[in-house]
């Protein structure tokens, strides 16, 4: 036999058993634009999971980098999309400053394609996995969409609108906001939002898109949902406190406080948050 012909039966002796590399998927969104995401077909008797990043972020980012690797490693289709954001197949983050024109309603638009688009790659259940603001876009989705072969949602570290800032400076801004609305003004303004301070530049009505989830709408639709969502939340997470985790555990989700973690679950806790992930999806029925 020769070797060319040896290392043939080779390749095909052992092309099952390695692991195919994910592949860029494009699709149509609303508004013209084509989102983009890494797909990857996992083995056929487990789950496929949906991941979405957090706040003007994309699939790229680590913490769900990382998730994505493990789970593949583990055999599960993980399909990661990054959100347009109004950007044509957008691949790069978008900073603060940035003239945002994206809404939240938007952005639940484009979480459902990527879910039906899923759909139509699979016949397994399929498992939604937010990290930060991600969590709470699918916790949103959730609130407007029923799709029977989405069986479960994991959020991390589950944000609101808008935790990070002082309410007394949340509660100002929707007011003049609103009043700008009111007079026919939607002209870019400053905003504060998550971790944009003062920086974030929108349409007043792109600000209240996001804005119109607060404690007690996130607390209402955990409470609502028609699956079965996982908390998975760091004890060091600085920010959030007490109060938060106590409202989340009244709400009847499966809570869980990973201890000494952080928002993004890094410096070796991203180990703990896969560890408890994968426990989840193997419970899976």
């Amino acid at each position: 036999m020769s070797v060319l012909l040896r290392l043939a039966v080779l390749w095909w002796l052992l092309a099952p058993s390695l692991p195919l590399s994910a592949e860029t998927v494009r699709l149509a969104m609303p508004g013209n634009l084509t989102g983009i995401a890494e797909y990857h077909r996992g083995e056929p008797d487990k789950a496929a999971v949906l991941i979405l990043h957090g706040f003007l972020a994309t699939h790229n980012f680590n913490t769900v980098l990382n998730l994505a690797e493990a789970l593949r490693d583990e055999g599960y289709t993980v399909l990661t999309p990054t959100l347009t954001l109004g950007i044509n197949a957008r691949r790069e983050s978008l900073p603060c400053d940035a003239i945002h024109t994206h809404t939240l309603y938007r952005d639940i638009a484009e979480i459902d394609r990527w879910v039906v688009w899923l759909t139509h790659q699979t016949r397994q259940p399929i498992v939604l996995v937010g990290h930060s603001y991600g969590s709470l876009e699918l916790l949103a989705w959730l609130a407007r969409h029923h799709r029977p072969q989405v069986r479960q949602l994991i959020t991390i570290s589950l944000s609101y609108a808008d935790n990070f800032n002082p309410p007394a400076v949340a509660k100002r801004q929707i007011r003049e906001a609103r009043q700008a609305m009111n007079r026919g003004e939607d002209s870019p303004h400053r905003f504060t939002l998550s971790y944009c301070r003062n920086n974030f530049v929108a349409p007043p009505h792109v600000y209240l898109s996001y804005m119109a989830w607060p404690e007690h709408r996130v607390i209402a639709a955990l409470k609502a949902a028609s699956i079965p969502v996982e908390v998975i939340m760091g004890g060091a997470d600085r920010r959030f406190d007490g109060h938060w985790f106590k409202a989340l555990k009244a709400t009847g989700a499966r809570l869980k406080i990973i201890p000494g973690a952080s928002h993004f679950f890094d410096t070796g806790h991203e180990f703990d948050l896969h560890d408890t992930i994968l426990e989840r999806l193997e419970r899976l029925p």
